[in-house]
């Protein structure tokens, strides 16, 4: 049996209690942390709030268009609609291919250079700044091709923009299902392929939607590459919107943070530049709540 002298004991209390101390000035330095965040939020979203609630509420703001096309007189309606169209057209384009390229990488694709050359491209696209992007819509979409300043190539240069957090974000969710859930599957004479669609992908869905909500974000607040590739200095209505024309994307329009940059940078519209602001808010958070609620009924259901 070892026994341990006074001295010997007094250290290993000093030890503890050093310990112990250093604990709880990380747990309450953590804690700081955690509501200066949660502070800093709150403020700017009050900030914005008690600017811009009282014109966003209003009826005639929301659902009047804009006056002669300008950004100082009438309301957002077609604002509103061009940031529906454009998060639809880029997600229509930017998910199945980013889900694919993620199935790929993760099910399929050999590691080998080629991989890790893939996978060293979609980090640094992911790293390139908005306004390149927006270059090389303007160069390639707007010129080359001739879309024209359209939410078309709006829609598509942004759709390039979130490929890369789609491909991450869904890669991630694809490699945390246990390998025994496709282990099980193919023991049972299933093959690869279906393993995957009836198997692998329901249990990665509220990762590859928790993606897809990031990039829709994204998309809503992006506003240097709509300017050069949407030709955002334009508020007319997309013509899908409209009863005599049947396109969907074919129309340069201003989305909400485009006109926000127009409204913040003229000291007329400041104030309404607020109630844009307080829009963008509550549709980010609508669409945050409504895919949390998909994703939470979709995992209750794959539970049973």
């Amino acid at each position: 049996m070892v026994t341990m002298t006074k001295t010997e004991i007094s250290v290993e209390k000093q030890t503890v209690l050093k310990h112990l101390l250093e604990e709880k000035v990380a747990l309450k330095g953590l804690w700081l942390a955690g509501w200066l965040v949660v502070a800093v939020l709150l403020f700017i979203i009050g900030y914005i709030f008690y600017y811009g609630l009282p014109i966003s509420f209003s009826f005639r703001y929301l659902f009047t268009p804009a006056e002669g096309g300008r950004y100082d007189t009438g309301g957002i309606l077609y604002q509103i609609i061009a940031t529906m169209y454009l998060v639809v057209g880029a997600i229509s384009v930017a998910a199945p291919i980013g889900i694919s390229a993620a199935i790929y990488l993760t099910e399929y694709a050999p590691q080998n250079f080629i991989t890790k050359l893939i996978r060293f491209a979609i980090e640094n696209l992911a790293g390139i700044p908005s306004i390149i992007y927006g270059l090389f819509g303007l160069a390639f979409f707007v010129i080359f091709l001739k879309f024209q300043y359209s939410l078309l190539s709006g829609a598509l240069t942004v759709a390039i923009m979130v490929l890369p957090i789609i491909i991450r974000t869904s890669e991630e969710a694809l490699k945390v299902v246990p390998q025994n859930f496709r282990q099980s599957s193919l023991a049972l004479g299933v093959n690869k392929w279906q393993t995957i669609s009836n198997v692998v992908l329901p249990s990665a869905f509220p990762g590859i939607l928790t993606g897809i909500l990031l990039s829709i974000g994204r998309i809503i607040g992006e506003s240097a590459i709509l300017i050069l590739a949407a030709g955002g200095s334009i508020t007319v209505l997309p013509r899908f919107a409209s009863i005599d024309y049947p396109f969907v994307l074919p129309d340069s329009a201003r989305t909400l943070a485009v006109h926000l940059y127009y409204q913040a940078t003229s000291y007329d519209t400041r104030g309404k530049a607020f109630a844009t602001g307080v829009v963008l808010i509550f549709i980010v958070l609508a669409l945050n709540y409504s895919i949390n609620q998909i994703s939470k009924s979709y995992r209750k259901k794959f539970a049973r």
